[in-house]
């Protein structure tokens, strides 16, 4: 079985004000390329979930990324919210393992936690856990579940991501703590960058 990333990159960047997917960073890459380079080395597969009319802009990342593990998928159902989105993902990965839930507008992510994530995750899968990585007691992203939970999100809606998967099994919660930023600090204006 495959251990994942579903990388969420349908929101409408209301906040940002223009398509904050596109915009560049400091490097020269667009935040949701960073977003993706920064993952995809460290699973099996990664599946970017994009708006419902994103088909082009989905033919342009994957050329420029040409990454046979990455898959684009744009979320029929993006407009009514992430946990939509979240749902639509989770339909098209039902064989994998695991799913890390990461968002795309997190580009200052360190693989170093990733591989702490996942680390924490084989040691723990017995037990069906859901993984969380925690900055001086924040929950942040990524969010490892198990498969077990994958039909409860597929149940999700609005725009509250699987928060109401994690509250209802805090006892398969384990929480990492990491000293990495990159796991609360997310992109929503141009001074965000």
């Amino acid at each position: 079985m495959t251990m994942g990333a579903i990388v969420l990159a349908a929101g409408s960047s209301r906040r940002f004000g223009d398509d904050k997917r596109k915009s560049l960073l400091g490097s020269g890459k667009t935040i949701l390329a960073t977003s993706i380079e920064n993952v995809a080395s460290c699973f099996d597969e990664v599946l970017v979930v994009l708006r419902s009319g994103d088909h082009d802009f989905g033919s342009v990342l994957e050329s420029s990324l040409s990454d046979p593990a990455i898959t684009f998928y744009c979320a029929p159902d993006s407009a009514k919210g992430m946990a939509h989105s979240l749902a639509n993902a989770i339909h098209q990965v039902k064989n994998w393992n695991a799913a890390a839930i990461l968002l795309g507008d997190m580009p200052f992510l360190k693989q170093e936690t990733i591989g702490l994530l996942l680390t924490s995750y084989s040691q723990s899968e017995g037990q069906q856990p859901i993984v969380i990585p925690t900055k001086d007691g924040t929950h942040g992203h990524p969010v490892i579940f198990h498969h077990r939970y994958f039909a409860d999100i597929e149940k999700l809606e609005g725009d509250t991501g699987a928060r109401a998967v994690i509250q209802a099994n805090l006892d398969k919660v384990i929480e990492v703590p990491v000293d990495d930023e990159g796991i609360v600090r997310d992109i929503d204006t141009p001074e965000d960058i």
